[in-house]
């Protein structure tokens, strides 16, 4: 029995996050962006911001067992010529410790500024620069390098993805992202979940594989598990809109056994089911 209604209530009223918080965390981002361009050293080297990862795909949920919601967005920078990587995250640091809104909010994260705020919700700010022979880079700080990023091309994808499977995609990446924050039973990156279950859909497979929620729940999870059964060691994580990038170093091959014993476990009760 497929409860179409079900489906639809228990992600409006379980785990869609509501409307009042997505308006709180679009207000708090751009107080943060307001912030950044005022600024008297980042204020002339600000370009844009662009939203990326569960924001920018609509796949955030509500917060469950002490995890927040979040907002991830890249800060577009003007290159500065003698600057090496780790000069732009601690330029953007210094802006928010010099305001004193944020100077006790923010902590450094090896890729970008936390921004935490009390209660349930934090914001990542990612320094992002396109450099003069054009590549699109963000900044590993521990190791003062530059890596390579395509976040318009991911949000690309993920659009195109959640297309072909009739606008699917999104509540299914919903509905395990509350599987693992409610039973906490794996452990995985939304960036890795949401690129594992993306990729098990084709634009050759047949539309009737996603014509609803339930459906395309139990199709994509029993693609994934035939996928990762094939891999019994965790296979290259490609980032799909960038292919010189992986998201290994994000994960370990424990969390990845792990992963793959509870996918091929729900799978099985979702298909009973």
């Amino acid at each position: 029995m497929k409860l179409l209604a079900y489906f639809s209530a228990f992600l409006a009223d379980t785990v869609n996050l509501n409307q009042t918080r997505l308006d709180q965390l679009n207000d708090r981002v751009n107080a943060i962006t307001s912030t950044l361009k005022s600024d008297s050293q980042i204020g002339d080297l600000y370009k844009t911001h662009i939203p990326q990862g569960s924001w920018a795909h609509r796949t955030i949920i509500k917060p469950f067992n002490n995890h927040e919601f979040d907002a991830d967005f890249l800060l577009h920078m003007d290159e500065v010529e003698d600057w090496k990587p780790k000069d732009y995250f601690r330029e953007v640091r210094a802006a928010f410790k010099r305001s004193t809104t944020y100077k006790s909010k923010v902590t450094k994260k090896n890729r970008c500024c936390r921004i935490v705020y009390a209660g349930d919700c934090h914001v990542d700010v990612v320094p992002y620069i396109t450099l003069s022979d054009g590549r699109e880079v963000i900044v590993n700080y521990a190791e003062n390098e530059f890596e390579d990023t395509n976040p318009q091309g991911f949000t690309d994808w993920m659009k195109e993805k959640d297309s072909l499977a009739n606008g699917q995609l999104r509540r299914v990446i919903r509905l395990l992202k509350y599987i693992r924050d409610f039973k906490q039973t794996f452990s995985v990156p939304s960036v890795i979940l949401t690129t594992l279950l993306g990729e098990r859909i084709q634009a050759w497979h047949e539309a009737t594989r996603y014509s609803d929620t339930p459906t395309a729940l139990k199709t994509i999870l029993a693609d994934l598990s035939a996928w990762l059964d094939l891999y019994p060691l965790m296979p290259p994580l490609t980032d799909p809109s960038c292919p010189e990038t992986t998201f290994n170093h994000r994960w370990n091959q424990g969390q990845y056994e792990n992963f793959r014993k509870k996918i091929n476990l729900y799978s099985s009760w979702v298909t009973e089911a």
